[in-house]
């Protein structure tokens, strides 16, 4: 559908919100009772922190949970029964989600419903609207400038104007929720009633993109530089937890003859075990699995699949213990840059 543009006021919020409950079940970003920002229900606007600032965690978990039951089961005599857990009945809106992890679910969903279709997934993804505020500055560390990531996924996006918000709708979806609560926006100004007038900093690309690092990075997998550079990591997996588009998960199961279930957990490629073998682990090395994370975002996925597996939103950066930088590692072993992380190249 063609896009269309809404003016929604600040004082507007609380009604949308409030009526929004009604049909929705609403995530948004509020604080914990540490005073940390995550996304969670909300059940009050007073909870809720409309503002661009990033979580620590992504909103992936919305639609790919990171301790999932699959099934259940129970014996009685001769007697065996499972039983599925029903999806949620209600839609759900993710209302202000950063940009970076609004994106990533469309990136998501061409993993989940590729050679297999994810029902839990995907019937998540179907029930869900996502409503995505602009950032009108970069956060830390992030790097969504220098990608040129998928938004397609996106239903709607608020772009702040002063006080108020120019509304994008960008999907039926998104024109349904418009409708629905039509009380709550108005006209857009007429200079940007055809799309936004002044983008954000984000918005505005700049080159060279990590996208053309791909011909190089294809190249690069016998590089002397990898285990120099990649070898600090620790395997922690910080930074596939928190990542947005990270969607390495394991099967495991609980319980014993008489009643049990099955899971499904968020796993991470650098960890020490991921692709252990009984006889084998072919990355025995921690650097080489390091390899594998980064070669899997911006060589192999897209190669299969198109966009480049990552936002840009820097998490990885900014919480890695040991400060492994992936925007310049792409950079240098893309040959974007001459010289590595830290200086010059070792002879």
């Amino acid at each position: 559908m063609n896009a269309r543009y809404y003016t929604l006021r600040q004082a507007d919020l609380p009604a949308l919100f409030d009526r929004a409950r009604g049909d929705y079940d609403v995530i948004a970003k509020r604080r914990d009772a540490n005073g940390n920002l995550c996304y969670g229900p909300a059940t009050s606007f007073a909870d809720v922190d409309f503002t661009a600032e990033q979580p620590r965690l992504s909103a992936k978990a919305c639609a790919f949970p990171q301790i999932e039951e699959l099934t259940r089961y129970r014996r009685e005599g001769r007697t065996f029964t499972d039983a599925t857990p029903a999806a949620p009945a209600r839609p759900a809106l993710l209302f202000g989600v950063n940009m970076c992890d609004a994106a990533a679910f469309e990136i998501l969903d061409k993993v989940f419903s590729w050679d297999y279709k994810d029902d839990p997934y995907l019937e998540r993804r179907a029930r869900t609207t996502l409503f995505a505020l602009a950032c009108d500055a970069l956060q830390i560390d992030c790097f969504c400038d220098r990608l040129d990531f998928p938004t397609a996924a996106v239903d709607l996006i608020a772009y702040r104007r002063g006080d108020d918000y120019l509304v994008e709708v960008r999907t039926e979806k998104g024109a349904a929720l418009a409708e629905k609560y039509a009380a709550c926006f108005g006209p857009a100004p007429a200079a940007e009633a055809t799309g936004p007038g002044a983008t954000s900093p984000p918005a505005a690309k700049k080159p060279p993109l990590l996208e053309e690092a791909r011909p190089q990075l294809s190249r690069s997998f016998d590089h002397e530089d990898w285990a120099l550079l990649a070898g600090t990591c620790v395997g922690c997996g910080t930074c596939t937890y928190l990542c947005p588009t990270c969607h390495c998960f394991d099967i495991q199961d609980e319980g014993g003859p008489a009643e049990g279930r099955r899971l499904r957990v968020w796993d991470h490629c650098t960890g020490r075990t991921f692709t252990q073998m009984p006889a084998h682990q072919p990355r025995d090395r921690q650097f080489q699995r390091y390899r594998q994370r980064l070669l899997h975002k911006f060589w192999y996925y897209p190669e299969r699949f198109g966009p480049i597996l990552c936002t840009g939103c820097g998490r990885c950066i900014t919480f890695c213990p040991v400060k492994i930088n992936i925007r310049e590692l792409v950079e240098y072993f893309g040959g974007l840059k001459a010289t590595p992380p830290g200086g010059a190249r070792r002879k």
